[in-house]
């Protein structure tokens, strides 16, 4: 199967594996812990490698490496619901 080089397919199925992590409740405890105490990347730091290893099985490499439709697909999926959490970081 060819990757996807298409920079709207890339980002709709970057959209598609945020939204599936982000409904797991054990995934929401964790956002949440994270954003609590300021080490919201280490807490996630496994399930966003292997949300990432996903992500670049499907994408072509160019895309992968030369844009950030991975991350913003994440702080526009997952981390942009997050503001009723109460943290400092705020």
């Amino acid at each position: 199967m060819a990757k996807v080089s298409d920079p709207k397919k890339a980002a709709r199925r970057a959209r598609v594996i945020a939204s599936d992590i982000a409904i797991y409740p054990d995934i929401q405890k964790k956002i949440e812990r994270g954003i609590k105490n300021d080490n919201l990347f280490e807490e996630l730091a496994d399930v966003l490698r292997e949300a990432r290893s996903h992500f670049e099985a499907y994408v072509d490499a160019d895309l992968v490496e030369n844009t950030n439709i991975f991350e913003k697909a994440f702080i526009d999926t997952v981390f942009a619901n997050t503001a009723h959490i109460d943290s400092e970081i705020w």
